[in-house]
């Protein structure tokens, strides 16, 4: 889930031939989906509009809780700070990852937290 074209066609790109991928534009939209589907991992940016990364992550840890179910989630974002990251985990996100990220990392990520 990320505000930003280019890095979602990056996303899509590099995972199209493994995975289903679908996508939301902001963290509202991104938690009103988790609310309707089961997601084996959700992909994750820390800074878009109207509801950041972390606080998306917190609202469907809150869904996971009242599902009984525990959705992977990546932060995928170009903060390197150590206080987001911080946050992110906090949060309830299983990972953080810093762009830029090469495609083979990102697939790597992607094979381990959707196990």
């Amino acid at each position: 889930m990320d505000d930003n074209p280019i890095n979602q066609k990056f996303v899509q790109l590099s995972l199209r031939n493994s995975h289903v991928i679908e996508t939301a534009n902001d963290g509202e939209e991104a938690v009103m989906k988790a609310t309707s589907n089961n997601y084996d991992l959700i992909i994750m940016d820390l800074w878009m509009p109207i509801m950041d990364g972390a606080e998306a992550t917190l609202r469907i840890r809150q869904l996971d809780r009242q599902h009984n179910r525990q959705t992977p989630i990546l932060v995928f974002t170009t903060s390197n700070m150590e206080n987001d990251r911080n946050r992110c985990l906090e949060y309830g996100a299983n990972g953080y990852l810093v762009k830029p990220v090469r495609a083979a990392t990102l697939m790597e990520k992607v094979a381990y937290f959707s196990r």
